[in-house]
């Protein structure tokens, strides 16, 4: 293997949303030894970037699920919702009363002021049993937000939409809402109970990695993957070795390689990767 493609939220983040420093130096020391390292994401390029350190090594982003693929220094690919599409899906998710995140090209997450009302009556009740600490904290950030509630978003810049719902059983039923209307408008995902996402229609992480491992000059069958939720389906299924966290969904595990002895809580990527390249 010479590259490593990590996931984030429940595989390098904890799901508290917290990158460890141990990690950090794993990583760090693989890439001294002449491993290209990969972060490979739902989240956007913004979002991503408040959640690895500084000091990370990296060599490539592919973010929002394959919408954007980039190095360090140059886009490779950027990918946008056509407009029309775009609006679909806010006016479904304003139908359901969701909460909403709508992430541009370069920038977001945007809520319309327009629909705060219904959406607090969401965020201020109490938390499913099965929301993630990193969800809620994201929440939280919402409440506060001065520059995410605004009056004008150009939806013809949109890569991605995000729903929440402190209710398990209302982001359950919207994330059928989406799949009945799909017809292909867009990519569908679900990485926790209580969220759903939307993403731009034919591009993944498995096309997103192709793109970049063709610039970095590294074949599928160089790259180890690693992943724990339904959007890491595309990569796993090209990866020439492709684990799953402990923490994965099952449906992950049945096409994975091999799993992670710990969890993303207890570190668990970070011990794969010494006790597998580094000892």
């Amino acid at each position: 293997m010479n590259a490593i493609a990590i996931d984030l939220d429940g595989t390098a983040l904890t799901h508290g949303g917290v990158f460890s420093s141990h990690l950090n130096d794993v990583l760090n020391t693989l890439s001294d030894r002449g491993f290209k390292i990969i972060i490979a994401t739902g989240r956007s390029m913004k979002s991503l970037s408040t959640k690895i350190p500084d000091t990370l090594k990296v060599d490539g982003y592919v973010a929002a699920s394959g919408v954007r693929v980039q190095t360090p220094d140059e886009v490779l690919e950027s990918h946008v919702f056509d407009e029309e599409t775009a609006n679909f899906i806010l006016e479904l998710a304003r139908e359901h009363k969701m909460y909403y995140e709508i992430n541009t090209v370069t920038d977001g997450p945007y809520t319309f002021e327009s629909d705060r009302e219904y959406i607090m009556e969401d965020l201020l009740s109490p938390p499913g049993e099965n929301a993630y600490g990193y969800e809620l904290i994201g929440i939280e950030r919402t409440l506060k937000s001065k520059e995410q509630w605004v009056d004008y978003v150009d939806m013809s810049q949109t890569i991605k939409f995000y729903f929440f719902s402190m209710n398990g059983e209302k982001i359950a039923n919207f994330y059928n809402v989406l799949d009945e209307n799909n017809d292909a408008k867009y990519a569908l995902y679900q990485t926790a109970p209580h969220n759903s996402e939307t993403m731009v229609s034919g591009v993944d992480k498995g096309t997103g990695l192709e793109t970049l491992l063709g610039h970095l000059g590294i074949s599928f069958e160089e790259l180890h993957v690693f992943g724990d939720s339904m959007n890491d389906t595309p990569m796993f299924l090209r990866a020439g070795k492709k684990t799953a966290m402990k923490n994965a969904t099952d449906e992950l595990k049945e096409i994975a390689d091999d799993v992670t002895q710990f969890s993303c809580d207890d570190d668990g990527l970070a011990k794969y990767l010494e006790d597998h390249y580094l000892n």
